[in-house]
C-alpha cells in the first residue's frame, strides 16, 4: 500500500492552555546557546504547553529550539513554585512557525522512559481525562 501521508498518533492528544518552561538539556547546553536576556539565570524559557499525550507534548514559544534538541520541560505547581507539578525530558521533534505572532509551535517527544516520569506523566494524564481529581 502506498504511504497516503497521513501521520497516525500513537496517543490522544489533549488540548490545553498551561503556563511551562524548557530549557536546553545538559548534553546540548555548549551546542545550543541563546542570546543574552532570552532565558532566566538558569535558562529556563517560558512558554505555553498546548496539548498533552502519553508520548510527548506540543508548546508554543517566541524562542527558536532547534530540531533534535534534548530539552527539559516542566510545568509549575500553583501552589508550591519551587517544586515543579511536572518535569521531563524531551527532544523537539518539529518545529513550525506560527502564522500571526513571531512564534514556534514545537513538537516534544518524551525520552526519559524512567517509572518515576512514566508515572507521572499517567498522573497527569488522568487529570486531563477526569478520572482523577485535580489537587
Amino acid at each position: 500500500m502506498p504511504n497516503s501521508g497521513l501521520i497516525v498518533r500513537r496517543s490522544i492528544r489533549h488540548e490545553v492552555v498551561l503556563p511551562a518552561r524548557v530549557r536546553v538539556a545538559p548534553e546540548h547546553a555548549m551546542t545550543v546557546r541563546f542570546a543574552k536576556g532570552v532565558t532566566d539565570s538558569d535558562g529556563w524559557i517560558g512558554c505555553s504547553l498546548i496539548d498533552f499525550a502519553a508520548s510527548g507534548v506540543g508548546i508554543i514559544t517566541e524562542v527558536l529550539l532547534p530540531r533534535g534538541a534534548a530539552i527539559e520541560l516542566e510545568l509549575p505547581d500553583g501552589g508550591a513554585p519551587d517544586t515543579p507539578a511536572f518535569r521531563a525530558r524531551c527532544r523537539v521533534m518539529r518545529v513550525q512557525m506560527t502564522d500571526r505572532r513571531p512564534a514556534y509551535l514545537v513538537g516534544l517527544a518524551f525520552t526519559d522512559q524512567s517509572e518515576a516520569t512514566m508515572k507521572s506523566i499517567e498522573t497527569l494524564l488522568d487529570r486531563l481525562e477526569g478520572s482523577e481529581p485535580p489537587c
